[in-house]
């Protein structure tokens, strides 16, 4: 357990903080740029889906951007046992930052006078984060190139912008402004598929260093 807590560690020192500030000032325009004040149930999921979800695509990606330097993935695959578990380690960590600026936010909306099922929303805007985060994660790990990571999260959030509701259908992130909420359970099913299938790809991508293909190693 020690292990992976100096992971994050790490994780918190070197490699988070601008991204948490991306997040923050994100919410922080959010007033801005659209209401925040006494919003009914539907208006507040479209800014929750529309905009706060957008903080997935920030936050899980760089997962991987460390190991860009050749120099640290030969350090950090040394040291540690596998590759997989300090991506892991990383993203659980990057995620409970994401619940925690979600929780924030919903509680200052509550304090905006929004009205809103406050638990069905936190976990159905989590759900899009993961998803959009996933699909992030999954195109980085396949190609090893962090612009396609987050661009195609982006092409796919500007296509559900559009005309997406009809060619994505289970996978609409934009559900629980149009009072449906099915679609949050298939995006989170895809989301721990993404991420799995990601992280898979960024080991073999990397020699095949990964808890399945490689013997443990005592640090």
């Amino acid at each position: 357990m020690e292990k992976y807590w100096q992971i994050e560690k790490m994780n918190l020192k070197y490699h988070v903080p601008f991204h948490v500030l991306a997040c923050v000032l994100l919410l922080a325009v959010s007033p801005l740029l659209m209401g925040t004040e006494n919003l009914p149930a539907a208006d507040t999921a479209k800014v929750l889906e529309y905009y706060v979800a957008l903080m997935g695509i920030v936050m899980a990606p760089p997962i991987f951007l460390p190991e860009q330097n050749r120099d640290i993935r030969e350090l950090v695959f040394a040291k540690y046992t596998d590759s997989a578990a300090v991506y892991l380690a990383r993203l659980l960590g990057n995620m409970l930052i994401l619940g925690v600026l979600l929780g924030v936010y919903l509680w200052t909306l509550k304090n905006n006078r929004c009205e809103f099922p406050a638990v069905r929303y936190y976990f159905g805007v989590f759900a899009e984060m993961l998803f959009l985060g996933g699909l992030g994660l999954f195109f980085y790990g396949v190609s090893d190139n962090y612009v396609l990571g987050y661009m195609v999260p982006v092409i796919y959030y500007l296509i559900a912008l559009g005309s997406g509701e009809k060619y994505l259908k289970l996978f609409y992130p934009f559900s629980m402004s149009a009072e449906r909420y099915a679609e949050k359970i298939y995006l989170f099913a895809a989301a721990v598929v993404l991420t799995a299938g990601g992280v898979y790809f960024r080991c073999r991508s990397h020699g095949g260093i990964c808890c399945c293909s490689r013997p443990r190693i005592r640090s």
